[in-house]
């Protein structure tokens, strides 16, 4: 008789969820689920039976796989799992930083930033960007940015990444513009007569920035405060770079492109 909740069949066993994840990969026979968690046929069939009686998995001719009930639970628990690991590594920048820069839907996805590092910069480089960022800058084939404060690399760093016809979009708050404009007249004028330089101005951006080339996503947050302090929040997984160019077109869509006068 069923007496677990579902909850309780997810969480509080470790050996069931690797279970469960790895037939979120499709069909395993018992053979194949041994040998992934190197496991014994008796105790794996405990939670096996668990699982089966909680109708997560099923069984046909010696063939395990997800229920439709059991692959929509898991895909839901391996993002909760996923969000936990990002949150779990720097728990005090995520507690400090403002999270309602993101859209609700995307936040849910956080996940999918997956591996990250966070960065800070020396004394000597306290205005500069983390190395790692730099480095990637120098290869990128793709940049688009959010921002609404304004950094020195818009017209150094990007301006020679511009020059290689390298795809390129900014989203910035009219603030940011105008600075560019009115201290940077070259600059600005530079970015605005290339075909591929493409510049979108947004009347609210409440993170500091986000830069996202076909390599890397780097993330820069307020504080709860609205303090900013220099840093960047690091990832190189496919999913993050994904990840940021939904949340660049999230803020496209509350953009206008910007036009010289």
């Amino acid at each position: 008789m069923k007496d677990e909740s579902i909850s309780d069949v997810l969480f509080f066993s470790e050996k069931r969820r690797q279970i469960l994840l790895y037939l979120l990969e499709g069909p395993k026979t018992i053979d194949d689920i041994k040998s992934y968690l190197n496991s014994k046929s008796s105790p794996l069939m405990v939670q096996i039976r668990i699982l089966t009686r909680n109708f997560l998995i099923q069984e046909k001719n010696g063939v395990f796989s997800l229920t439709p009930l059991g692959e929509y639970t898991v895909r839901e628990m391996r993002d909760i799992l996923d969000m936990f690991a990002v949150f779990d590594k720097n728990p005090e920048y995520w507690g400090e930083v403002e999270l309602t820069a993101f859209p609700a839907y995307l936040l849910s996805r956080i996940g999918e930033l997956g591996e990250v590092e966070l960065c800070y910069p020396s004394k000597a480089h306290i205005f500069d960007r983390a190395r790692p960022v730099e480095k990637s800058l120098k290869s990128a084939e793709s940049l688009i940015e959010i921002s609404s404060i304004f950094r020195q690399e818009y017209v150094t760093d990007y301006a020679e990444i511009a020059e290689r016809n390298v795809s390129v979009a900014f989203i910035f708050t009219q603030e940011v513009i105008d600075r560019l404009e009115k201290d940077f007249p070259e600059s600005y004028h530079n970015y605005m007569k290339r075909e591929n330089v493409r510049i979108f101005v947004c009347p609210e951006i409440k993170l500091a920035s986000c830069m996202v080339t076909d390599k890397i996503i780097s993330l820069s947050l307020f504080t709860k405060k609205g303090n900013f302090y220099n840093h960047d929040l690091i990832s190189y997984n496919n999913s993050a770079v994904l990840w940021g160019t939904d949340l660049f077109h999230h803020f496209r869509s509350l953009s206008m492109i910007h036009n010289l006068q």
